[in-house]
């Protein structure tokens, strides 16, 4: 029977949610603050572009142009590791934990700032509920703008490689794509988690971030972290296209009897392991918001 209640008020509750919380996180300046940043490399994309289009060498292969470097290796090559590279550090592991910090903190403490937490605590609604359709909203709105950034980011930086180019590294972006995905699940999860709990969430995510997936994801313990899960999906996504990576580039090594080892995780246990955390951490999330004092 409350299962039923439950599912009954989600098809009331959700679209108004969602609605109210996509603007919040939206029309938000410093969202857009961190938007600009991450397109900074753009700038750097469409500069190298118009500075050096007219000097790329091509041939032409079944009506198609294949552009080259001065090297006289493919283009498409090339550029497509400046986007891994710009997609890592800009995205997946700078500005996408931002948003997730900004996001939590808009979409949960907010309430409590407002007072509205309170308005909603005297109503039917559980909390499982409050913070289920709050996390649901914010990582689709999360997921939505590191996505069409990596999609942006991925023409104007593999402009230089033509239209061929382009088509030839898609693989590239789709692993972009699916680890932003998995990133917006775990990580908002983590930090709603946070600002559940407390009242200056924002300054203890940034310490979390910090502490946690920063300094311990170089240690030894780093299978406790977000990122060795997210840099495991990187690495095998690139080792399956037939790059030449190894785990330690990806910090997926550890020191075992004077051996380095490589500790990647397999990338079906890496994924459930992230949706594992988005669920526990909403759950916990939920006893959290039941049992803070106004």
């Amino acid at each position: 029977m409350e299962i039923t209640a439950i599912f009954n008020r989600s098809k009331n509750l959700f679209p108004p949610i969602m609605r109210d919380c996509s603007r919040r996180l939206l029309v938000n300046p410093l969202t857009w603050i961190l938007i600009a940043v991450m397109m900074l490399p753009c700038l750097l994309g469409l500069w190298a572009y118009y500075e050096f289009a007219d000097d790329r060498q091509f041939e032409l292969i079944d009506g198609e142009k294949i552009y080259y470097n001065d090297r006289g290796g493919l283009m498409h090559e090339e550029l497509r590791e400046f986007f891994m590279t710009f997609a890592s550090l800009f995205i997946i592991k700078f500005i996408g934990v931002l948003l997730a910090i900004m996001f939590s903190s808009e979409l949960i403490n907010e309430e409590f700032n407002k007072k509205t937490m309170q308005i909603l605590r005297t109503t039917p609604v559980m909390p499982l509920e409050i913070i289920f359709y709050r996390y649901i909203a914010g990582a689709m709105c999360m997921f939505a703008i590191l996505a069409l950034s990596s999609i942006v980011m991925y023409v104007i930086l593999m402009m230089g490689a033509g239209i061929h180019g382009i088509m030839e590294e898609l693989d590239v972006l789709w692993l972009v794509i699916k680890t932003v995905f998995f990133e917006s699940i775990a990580y908002l999860g983590i930090f709603c988690l946070i600002s559940s709990y407390f009242e200056r969430p924002f300054l203890l995510g940034i310490v979390y971030w910090i502490i946690w997936e920063v300094v311990i994801s170089g240690s030894q313990y780093q299978q406790i972290t977000v990122s060795h899960y997210l840099e495991s999906v990187r690495f095998d996504g690139l080792k399956d296209m037939g790059w030449n990576v190894t785990a330690e580039e990806y910090g997926l090594t550890k020191l075992v009897d004077n051996e380095v080892v490589n500790i990647a995780t397999e990338p079906i246990t890496a994924m459930l392991v992230m949706l594992g955390i988005g669920l526990a951490t909403v759950v916990w999330g939920a006893r959290g918001l039941a049992g803070r004092q106004f």
